[in-house]
């Protein structure tokens, strides 16, 4: 009897995994068709249940303005909530939206923090970012991010 509740509880979860699984896919699918006001609509409903790529996708659709409001706070927020889950293409969303805001918003610091975490969590263009925007940063400030950021390395291991 025990056997068969946990064969019934093991085919349960792997039907409700299933299922988000294939929503984000409709969202995909949503998105590359240009259809934006149900690809957000999908992909809310999953980012909201805590799935990390449709967290990701809703960040991108805020940022780029399509099928939500443009908005650059929210596609922080949910890019900041995929990468805490530990998705590599949201930390370098991160970086990106850090490092080309307009005016005084810009910044390389940030941008640096976010390029780091890219790229050890094995992002293809985070190394290529970080030499960039270093290159970009006056001596003594790419010397001071370097450093930072393995100074927060450092404290987070021990």
């Amino acid at each position: 009897m025990r056997l068969h509740i946990r064969f019934i509880l093991t085919c349960l979860l792997l039907s409700v995994a299933a299922l988000a699984h294939a929503g984000v896919d409709e969202g995909m699918s949503a998105y590359s068709s240009g259809d934006y006001d149900k690809a957000a609509r999908e992909f809310r409903v999953f980012a909201e249940r805590g799935d990390r790529e449709a967290q990701y996708m809703l960040g991108l659709l805020h940022e780029e303005g399509q099928g939500v409001e443009r908005d650059d706070l929210l596609a922080a927020y949910w890019y900041a909530r995929s990468a805490d889950q530990g998705f590599a293409d949201a930390y370098y969303a991160l970086g990106q939206l850090f490092l080309h805001r307009k005016g005084d918003r810009q910044d390389r610091m940030a941008a640096h923090h976010w390029f780091c975490l890219a790229k050890e969590y094995g992002h293809r263009l985070g190394e290529q970012e970080i030499q960039r925007n270093l290159k970009a940063m006056p001596p003594d400030l790419a010397e001071l991010a370097r450093n930072r950021y393995a100074d927060r390395r450092l404290s987070a291991t021990r």
